[in-house]
Parts: C-alpha cells; sequence; structure tokens
C-alpha cells in the first residue's frame, strides 16, 4: 500500500496527474486480471509513457500487495488475497475523493470490482463469465468503427472471418457482439465462441437506422435490417402485471381492457423472438395476430 500513501501525501500533484496516474493503475490491474502478460515496452507504448515510467508502474502494483510476477521480460498477474484487494480498492477510492476526481476514476474502479469480485449482497446472476481483455477490444472496435478479424467457433470448427462490430449486447445471460459479416448482412457472434480477435486499422461505416433499430433487440433472432411486424397478444392478470414490469420488448404496449385482462401490441421482425415468452406464458397469453402465429403455437404444443 506504500505508492498509495506517497501519492496522497504528494500535495504539488494536480488532478490531472492524479487521474492520469490512477487510470494508467487501474488500466494496467484490468488487463493483468485480464491474463495478460506486459513488458516495460508493451506498457510504455499503450500509454504513451517513458519506460522509466513504465517500469514505476510495475513498482506501483507490487508495492501495493500485486502478485506480479515476470518471465521472458513479460510481467504477468499470478494471485491476489481477497482481504488485500479490498483494501487496495478502498484506498484508491479515498485518493480519489481527496484529490477531486471522484466522477473519473470511480467508474473505472467500478469496473474492476465487478470482474474481480463478487457481490455478497445479490444472489449471483447465471450470466456467462467473459475475459475483460476480450470486451475491451471490441468496445475499441465499435468506438472506432475498426474490422475485426477473428477465428469463429462452430460445430468444433474455426472459421476466419471478418466483421464490423456493432454493439455488445447480453441475452438470456450469454455475450453477443451485434456485427455486419463481410456481405454488410446482420449477424449476431457468441463472444467465447470468438477466438484470435485482431482489429484492423480498416474502418467502415454504418446506417444510422440500424444501430437506432438495435436497441430494440431483445434476443438473438432479432434482425435491425428486418422489416418488422405486429403481434397482438391477449393477456390474462398476471401476464399484464409481468409484463408490466418486464416487457418483452421496447416496441411493447399495453392497452387495458378491464382490471383481469389486456392487450398487448409489440413488433418483431422474427417469430422466434416471441415464441419462447409465449410458451412459457401459455394459457396466460395468447396470440390473437397474426393468425399463421398462432396456428404455428398451437401446432408446436400439439406436437409435444
Amino acid at each position: 500500500m506504500t505508492f498509495l500513501i506517497q501519492l496522497q501525501k504528494r500535495q504539488p500533484m494536480k488532478a490531472k496527474e492524479y487521474t492520469k496516474t490512477l487510470s494508467i493503475l487501474l488500466d494496467l490491474i484490468n488487463r493483468f486480471y485480464a491474463g495478460e502478460s506486459l513488458s516495460t515496452s508493451d506498457i510504455e507504448n499503450i500509454y504513451g509513457i517513458s519506460k522509466r515510467s513504465a517500469q514505476r508502474y510495475i513498482n506501483y502494483l507490487k508495492e501495493a500487495g500485486f502478485n506480479i510476477k515476470r518471465k521472458s521480460r513479460k510481467y504477468y498477474l499470478e494471485n491476489i488475497i481477497d482481504d488485500e484487494k479490498e483494501m487496495i480498492f478502498e484506498a484508491i477510492e479515498s485518493i480519489a475523493k481527496n484529490a477531486g476526481i471522484e466522477k473519473e476514476i470511480l467508474p473505472l474502479l467500478k469496473q474492476l470490482k465487478l470482474i474481480s469480485e463478487e457481490n455478497v449482497f445479490y444472489s449471483k446472476l447465471d450470466i456467462e463469465k467473459i475475459e475483460p481483455f476480450t470486451f475491451r477490444k471490441i468496445e475499441e472496435a465499435i468506438k472506432n468503427r475498426k474490422i475485426i478479424k477473428m477465428k469463429y467457433k462452430m460445430d468444433n470448427e474455426l472459421y476466419d472471418m471478418d466483421i464490423k462490430p456493432l454493439k455488445i449486447s447480453n441475452f438470456d445471460g450469454y455475450w453477443y457482439v451485434n456485427a455486419l459479416n463481410h456481405e454488410n448482412k446482420y449477424r449476431t457472434y457468441h463472444i467465447k465462441s470468438i477466438k484470435h480477435l485482431k482489429i484492423t486499422n480498416e474502418t467502415f461505416e454504418v446506417k444510422d437506422d440500424i444501430l437506432k433499430n438495435l436497441d430494440k433487440a431483445v434476443n438473438i433472432w432479432f434482425n435491425p435490417t428486418a422489416k418488422p411486424f405486429t403481434v397482438e397478444l391477449f393477456a390474462d392478470k398476471d401476464a399484464t402485471k409481468y409484463l408490466e414490469r418486464i416487457p418483452i420488448s421496447k416496441t411493447q404496449k399495453i392497452i387495458k381492457n378491464s382490471d383481469d385482462t389486456s392487450t398487448i401490441y409489440l413488433e418483431i421482425t422474427h417469430e422466434n423472438e416471441i415464441i419462447r415468452k409465449l410458451l412459457m406464458w401459455i394459457p396466460n397469453l395468447k396470440v390473437i395476430s397474426p393468425k399463421w402465429l398462432d396456428e404455428k403455437i398451437r401446432k408446436m404444443i400439439k406436437e409435444y
């Protein structure tokens, strides 16, 4: 914890210097937690600092209690005790508050804490764990509109692919990147199935309406480039109460018929966006239109 105390005592240090120093430290911790191995040259190039400063940051982390090891000029994080980790988080929060840079630092700290520890106050959510390094690379490509080269695993085979990443989404606990493929067709890719991800220097453009429509996605079947169609549903009291809390989609509209029933309207681009939800809620939820969707649901139930 020595380096944190030293930072607090350095009164001449300006807020911007604090922000830069702690931001680099937090990002370094993030990278090490993600399993990256970095040399001082790597750190120098990533943050635009001198090799001497890069070594100083490594020393900071060692002094703080991080189990930083070195192999073939590369530094990596072996492990860290939870109690020590919590002390480090608290110390960084304290420094940020004293330096008046809470707004700049705490979001970074929050992200790191979510990655590295479980919350004891809430039940653990059944959400797929993804390496933060992968997230960061995809976010970087999305932000800078850069094409990604990758290998994608399907049916135990790896396929070379180029994609234009648009957004990261979580559907049913699984993480996906919404993207356009090399033919500019919309696709959804399971992030854990992506291997050897590389950001290229090649940029791309995307229509604003596609990005806007992506906000309507409720599962992997949604297609922002397809023409939507309207579904009309009958809902009883129990279904209405639940769907008022958690809508099937952002396009959902509920019209109360009485205290016990309602009619629900929503727009979808593919039948599979809603079929599982309908099956889950039978008999509380029924299809009014389109007729073919009602017939398909009835056929599925009969076959079962």
